[in-house]
């Protein structure tokens, strides 16, 4: 306890406000860097792979055009021989020199695919009937046509290209056209024209340093690359990483967007587009990883302004930290010394125009009103002091400070009461010794009449003890008369219970009656519902219901009847309940009334027993009346002898009385200055 105190009135700071301040904003600032550096990365990770996306995806498109473009310059060409004149018989009729027909026409035709083998850079070109069979071609022109392919230009009728670019083991774009006399097909031109052209554009797309542009087809298969060997070998687009199973479906329908997707656990940013007129989809393939340095980069930039921010932060803190910690460890240090009892060291003032100036200013106002009181209070505890009860406060007390005033004005009240009184007091007890003197001498008659009147009393206590016999004796009747009243009464008032019981039992068989009567009306009630719904659909039956019409009838009536019966019960049972409980308050009213009686009967009993023990009492009561008399007259005489002494006592009472006055009087009291 006393190490407590001490540490009490000796507080250490063990921690600064200064300090606390800065740790504490300084840690809510880190955290709240922290987070939005961590929202930052997010974000900027999100933007970057959405701009990347949105400028990825109308470059894919951009270059689907451009082999669009060559593949319609391709087309064209391919129009151009299909529609050579020299590809018709009838051109060759008209220009007949007496030649075999046949002859000057594949000599016309051969002379068409030479000049576009020449001309186009062709593998190969080759004519072929409507079965797909070869009908005339050069540079090893194959026999028949691809099924699918044949069946795709039969049903375009029309320019038709190659879902696959492998020809022979070489890679080749093959286009197909129909020729055409008179509106109508008679031949397929058929050539595969080298793969230089559709490289040229793949290698052309600027993709970074690890991006890459490939041609996928309909079925999923690779059939345009950098790496030749990979088209050669078959591949597929899953066998180059594109797993997701989405993505692939939407490049290999022709769709045209832009996705993320891990390949070999690397982020890849991928953007698709088909290639109109072909059955071909372009692809642009780009590792996230090569634009990371850019995002590192600005990521980098935005946390160091921002740890520059923070520096300046902390500073700004420090110099608002200090401008409030110093003030208030001053006044710490103040109200330390006020703790130690210090009431007049002047508080340093803060000009602060905030909470903190009001605060030294309230804490010196604080200590100049507690010096102001307890000087206050020491010179009016002086004047008490000195025997001047007539002091008063010179201060006024403000707040819970005027409590202190208010006490020290019941205080000084209370002594003049107090002290009135004793002056009163003595008067009195001066008073008293005189009167005790005229006193002794009657108290010496007073003892003679006691003994006369105590052999009197003797007599009378004689007479009493007879007539207390005969008063016990029959209190004991009264007893042993109530007690069995009291056992009559208890037996009735159990066969009230078993009657009020048995009348609360058939009150709830009453009740259950009713329960009862209330389920069969509502049967009955529903019975004539279904009765109704039975004669209606009696009446629909037309003559084949009339049986079932009569039936109905018949339980609509039961119905009736059971509801005028359940009806009566319930009266019945309303007018029994009505009878029951009109019995039971009899019964309660009864019960009350027994139960009335033996509280009666218990009262009597209990004021017979008190009356036996009164009496028992009093005999014992007059024994020792007898013997008290006796030593009442031995006190007598000894009263006779005590009261010479008392007289002289009364003098020495009379001297003290006096000195008591002669104390008194040296208070001066507020009654005696007015």
């Amino acid at each position: 306890m006393t190490g407590k105190k001490e540490n009490l009135h000796n507080p250490k700071i063990r921690r600064s406000l200064n300090g606390r301040i800065l740790k504490n904003t300084t840690r809510n600032i880190l955290a709240v860097v922290i987070i939005c550096c961590l929202i930052m990365a997010f974000s900027m990770q999100s933007l970057a792979t959405s701009i990347l996306l949105d400028s990825l995806q109308p470059m894919t498109r951009q270059s689907a055009k451009t082999v669009e473009a060559n593949i319609h310059m391709l087309a064209d060409r391919m129009m151009a021989i299909a529609a050579d004149p020299r590809m018709s018989a009838s051109a060759a009729e008209n220009g007949m020199d007496g030649t075999d027909d046949s002859t000057a026409i594949q000599t016309d035709r051969d002379a068409v695919l030479t000049e576009a083998a020449e001309t186009y850079e062709l593998y190969t070109i080759a004519l072929y009937g409507l079965d797909g069979r070869l009908v005339q071609g050069i540079k090893g022109a194959p026999e028949s046509l691809d099924g699918s392919f044949f069946s795709l230009l039969q049903e375009t009728d029309n320019l038709t290209t190659d879902s696959s670019t492998t020809f022979q083991d070489k890679l080749g774009i093959t286009m197909g056209m129909p020729v055409k006399e008179n509106g109508e097909t008679i031949l397929y031109v058929v050539g595969v024209y080298k793969y230089d052209t559709l490289n040229d554009v793949i290698s052309s797309i600027n993709l970074g340093r690890h991006g890459m542009a490939y041609i996928v087809n309909r079925e999923g298969n690779v059939i345009g690359h950098p790496d030749q060997s990979l088209i050669l070998a078959g591949s597929t687009l899953s066998q180059l990483g594109a797993e997701n199973t989405n993505a692939s479906s939407r490049v290999t329908t022709g769709e045209t967007g832009a996705t993320q997707f891990s390949i070999d656990g690397k982020d890849m940013l991928v953007a698709f587009s088909p290639i109109r007129g072909t059955q071909w989809s372009l692809v642009i393939q780009i590792p996230k990883s090569d634009y990371n340095h850019l995002i590192n980069n600005a990521m980098l930039v935005s946390v160091l302004s921002t740890l520059a921010v923070l520096a300046v932060s902390i500073f700004l803190v420090l110099r608002l930290s200090r401008s409030i910690s110093l003030p208030v460890k001053s006044v710490t240090s103040r109200m330390i010394a006020l703790s130690d009892g210090d009431l007049h060291t002047e508080v340093v003032p803060v000009h602060s125009g905030d909470e903190l100036e009001i605060l030294t200013q309230t804490l010196s106002d604080t200590a100049r009103s507690v010096s102001r009181y307890i000087s206050d209070i020491q010179q009016v505890l002086s004047q008490v002091a000195s025997g001047n009860l007539c002091a008063e406060s010179q201060v006024e007390y403000r707040g819970d400070f005027s409590l202190i005033q208010t006490s020290l004005r019941t205080i000084i009240l209370s002594m003049n009461e107090t002290i009135t009184g004793f002056r009163s007091a003595a008067a009195r007890l001066a008073n008293m010794s005189e009167e005790l003197n005229g006193q002794s001498a009657q108290l010496h008659q007073a003892s003679l009449e006691q003994n006369q009147s105590t052999e009197a009393l003797v007599h009378e206590v004689s007479n009493v003890k007879e007539r207390l016999s005969n008063v016990t004796e029959s209190s004991g009747q009264t007893r042993a008369k109530t007690e069995e009243i009291a056992q009559r009464i208890q037996e009735a008032n159990a066969r009230m219970a078993s009657l009020s019981g048995a009348m609360d039992n058939i009150s709830s068989n009453a009740q259950e009656i009713t329960k009862i009567a209330k389920a069969i009306e509502d049967i009955s009630f529903q019975t004539s519902i279904l009765a109704i719904n039975a004669s209606v659909e009696a009446a629909r039956a037309g003559s084949a219901g009339k049986g079932f019409a009569v039936v109905a009838d018949e339980v609509r009536q039961l119905a009736s009847k059971s509801a005028e019966a359940a009806q009566s019960a319930t009266n019945m049972v309303s007018n029994t309940r009505s009878l029951i409980h009109t019995g039971v308050e009899l019964t309660a009213d009864t019960a009350g009334s027994l139960q009335a009686i033996s509280s009666v009967s218990d009262q009597i009993s209990a004021i017979s027993d008190q009356l036996v023990i009164a009496v028992q009492g009093q005999e014992g009561a007059l024994a020792i009346m007898e013997e008290r008399i006796e030593a009442i007259s031995a006190i007598a005489d000894r009263n006779l002898q005590n009261a010479g002494g008392t007289e002289q006592s009364s003098g020495l009472l009379a001297k003290e009385a006096e000195d008591l006055q002669s104390q008194v009087q040296k208070f001066v009291l507020k009654e005696e200055r007015r």
